[in-house]
C-alpha cells in the first residue's frame, strides 16, 4: 500500500511558519528590533528601502553573538531565551520561540554581523534560501546587524496581498511606535530611503515620547495613571473623554514592556467612563501592567500578539478601579473649541453654518421628480430626533439626521464623481497648523489627493506638521484639527479597502454624517418641512449611508388593527 502521509522538508516547513511570523514587512521589523531589544541594546537604528521590501537593516549595541552562536541563530527553534520547559512558565523576553530569523531566512537574503564585548573582531554569515553561502570574520564595534534584503522573493504569492509601499511603510511605523513607547531608554532611529524620518534619544520621560510620535497636542488631554496592590501594578496616561477617537490606533496596552492586544481588557477600560464617553468613540490610553511573569502565558500567538492571564478577572477589576479613580480624581469637564478658538459650548448647531444650510437652502440640491408621499400635511418633531406627517398610505415618520445625512451624501457623492467642486470652500483667515503622528502623517500623505478631491486643501509644512489652507464651507466653524484627525482614524480603521472608490465613499460618508442635523437637534417647521420634501427627492433615500432607515411607514390598516377598528 502506497504511504499517503510524509514528513514535509524543512524548507517547506519554514516557509509555512514564515507564513505566520512574517506577513509582511512591518513583522520582519518587529521581529528584528525584539531581538535587539533583547540583547540588552540601548540604542537601535533601521534603515529601510522601499518599506522593507528591497532591503531592512537594523544595528544595535548589544551584546552580540559569537560565530557559533550566527550559525545557529537562522535555524527554526533555535534560541537562547529558553533552557528547560519549566522556562515557559516565566518568559521574561520579548522573544522565545525560535521562529523569526528562520522565517525571515527561509524568505529573503539575509546578512547577519556580530560582536561579543570580549572578541577582537566581529563575525558574519551570509544565508540565501535558508542556508549558508559565506561566513567568516569581520571588523566592526560591539553589537549586531541584520540585513534582510529582498523580502518574499522565495515567495512571490505573499507580495500579491501587500499594499502600497506608502500603507507598508504606514504599518512599519505603526509597529515601531509600540517598541519605542515601551523602551524609552533605548534610542531609535529610523530612516527611509535614506530620508531621516525619526532619531529619538534615550530619555526617563515617557510623556516626551507621547508627545514626540503623537504631538505636544495630546498632552494636553492625558491623566497620568498609578495605581499598585501587591499582584499588579499600573502605569501610564489615559485620555479625557474629550481626547476619545472613533478608533482604536491611540490605543497601547503593555504587559510586562510587551505590547499586547486585548478585547476585554480594552472593553474594561471603556467601560470605566461609563457615561463619559460617547457610544460610538473609544478612549485613548497608554498604559503599562506590570505582574508576576508565571501570571501570563505569552505562548499564545505566533507573532506573541495576545497572550493569557491566570487571573484575568482580577486583571480587570483592578484595571477599573485604577481608571474609575484616575477619572474621579480629575477634571473632565468637556469643552469644545473651534480652530480660532471661538467656544461653541452648548450653542445649538442649528445656529452653526451647519445648522443654517438647511434653513437657508443654500444647498444646491438636485431636484427630481417627487414620490408625493407625503401629502403637505402638518409635520410635528418628536423627541427633537423624529419628524411626524401624514402620508398617502399612513403615518411617515423620518429620522432627522439618518435623513439629512442622506441628502448630504448623495449630493457629495455626485460632486466627486464629477470631479467638480460644487460645495464652496471656506478659506481660513489664517492657514492652520496640525501636528500628526508619524503614522498619521504618512496616512495624510497617501491620501492628500482625496482631501483635495472632498474640498480640502492642505499640503505638507514639514515632516508630520501640515498646512490646512481651506475646507469644505460646511465644516467652517467646526474644530478643524478635530475633524481631520477623525477622518484619518476612519481611514486607519478600513482594512480591506481595494480601490480609491471605495475609500472615497466611506470619507464621504463621513463627512455627510459629520455635516447633518443631529438627533435632539430642534428644526423649525419651515426645516422640518424642507427636509422631509428634500429627502423624497433624493437617490436611494429609505436608508443612511450607512444602512439605517431614513424613514417608515405605519400604514393606516395598521394603525386599523392597533385601534381594532379592523
Amino acid at each position: 500500500m502506497q504511504i499517503k502521509i510524509r514528513q514535509l522538508p524543512p524548507n517547506i516547513i519554514a516557509k509555512i511558519a514564515a507564513g505566520e511570523v512574517i506577513e509582511r514587512p512591518a513583522y520582519a521589523v518587529k521581529e528584528l528590533i525584539e531581538n535587539s531589544i533583547d540583547a540588552q541594546a540601548t540604542r537601535i537604528v533601521i534603515h529601510l528601502e522601499e518599506a522593507g521590501l528591497k532591503k531592512i537593516t537594523v544595528t544595535d549595541n548589544g551584546i552580540g553573538m559569537s560565530l557559533k552562536d550566527l550559525m545557529e541563530s537562522f535555524k527554526l527553534h533555535t534560541t537562547s531565551k529558553l533552557t528547560t520547559i519549566d522556562d515557559l512558565n516565566h518568559i521574561a523576553s520579548l522573544g522565545f520561540r525560535g521562529e523569526a530569523l528562520a522565517s525571515i531566512a527561509a524568505i529573503s537574503n539575509l546578512y547577519i554581523q556580530s560582536r561579543i564585548k570580549k572578541s577582537v573582531g566581529g563575525s558574519f554569515v551570509d544565508i540565501s534560501e535558508g542556508k549558508i553561502v559565506d561566513s567568516g570574520s569581520i571588523g566592526m564595534p560591539q553589537g549586531t546587524t541584520v540585513i534582510v534584503s529582498h523580502l518574499f522573493y522565495t515567495v512571490p504569492a505573499r507580495k500579491k496581498f501587500l499594499k502600497s509601499q506608502q500603507t507598508e511603510f504606514r504599518h512599519i511605523l505603526g509597529i515601531l511606535s509600540h517598541s519605542v513607547l515601551s523602551h524609552p531608554e533605548i534610542s531609535f532611529v529610523l530612516t527611509h530611503n535614506k530620508k531621516t524620518i525619526f532619531d529619538l534619544p534615550q530619555t526617563t520621560n515617557f510623556r516626551e515620547r507621547l508627545a514626540i510620535l503623537f504631538g505636544e497636542k495630546i498632552i494636553t488631554n492625558l491623566l497620568p495613571v498609578f495605581y499598585q496592590d501587591t499582584l499588579i501594578t499600573i502605569s501610564g496616561f489615559i485620555g479625557t473623554p474629550q481626547a476619545s477617537t472613533i478608533g482604536t490606533k491611540k490605543q497601547f496596552l503593555f504587559v510586562n514592556r510587551r505590547s499586547i492586544t486585548d478585547k476585554l481588557f480594552s472593553s474594561v477600560i471603556k467601560d470605566s467612563y461609563e457615561t463619559l464617553l460617547m457610544k460610538k468613540t473609544q478612549p485613548v490610553f497608554f498604559l503599562s501592567l506590570s505582574l508576576p511573569f508565571e501570571q501570563v502565558d505569552v505562548n499564545v500567538h505566533p507573532r506573541k500578539e495576545h497572550v493569557r492571564f491566570v487571573d484575568s478577572t482580577t486583571i480587570s477589576m483592578v484595571l477599573h478601579k485604577a481608571i474609575a479613580q484616575t477619572l474621579a480624581e480629575n477634571n473632565v469637564t468637556f469643552y469644545d473649541e473651534t480652530s480660532f478658538g471661538i467656544s461653541l459650548g452648548d450653542r445649538e448647531i442649528t445656529q452653526s453654518y451647519t445648522g443654517r444650510v438647511l434653513k437657508e437652502q443654500t444647498i444646491p440640491w438636485d431636484i427630481r421628480v417627487r414620490d408625493a408621499n407625503v401629502t403637505g400635511k402638518e409635520i410635528v418633531q418628536m423627541h427633537n430626533t423624529y419628524l411626524m406627517t401624514q402620508s398617502r398610505f399612513g403615518m411617515l415618520l423620518v429620522d432627522q439626521h439618518a435623513a439629512h445625512e442622506r441628502i448630504l451624501y448623495e449630493q457629495f457623492l455626485e460632486a466627486f464623481k464629477q470631479k467638480k467642486k460644487n460645495q464652496p470652500q471656506f478659506q481660513l483667515p489664517k492657514p492652520l497648523l496640525i501636528d500628526l503622528s508619524f503614522s498619521d502623517g504618512q496616512l495624510m500623505l497617501e491620501h492628500l489627493p482625496l482631501f483635495a478631491d472632498l474640498g480640502f486643501t492642505i499640503e505638507q509644512f514639514k515632516d508630520n506638521t501640515f498646512l490646512v489652507q481651506a475646507i469644505p464651507m460646511l465644516f467652517q466653524d467646526r474644530n478643524i484639527a478635530e475633524l481631520v484627525s477623525e477622518m484619518l482614524a476612519d481611514l486607519f480603521e478600513e482594512r480591506n479597502l481595494k480601490d480609491i472608490d471605495v475609500l472615497s465613499q466611506k470619507l464621504i460618508a463621513y463627512l455627510a454624517c459629520r455635516a447633518a442635523v443631529k438627533a435632539g437637534e430642534s428644526l423649525t417647521k419651515k426645516q422640518a418641512k424642507d427636509l422631509i420634501e428634500k429627502l423624497e427627492m433624493t437617490n436611494n433615500n429609505a436608508t443612511c449611508p450607512h444602512g439605517r432607515p431614513t424613514k417608515m411607514i405605519i400604514d393606516i390598516n395598521q394603525l386599523h388593527r392597533m385601534f381594532r377598528r379592523k
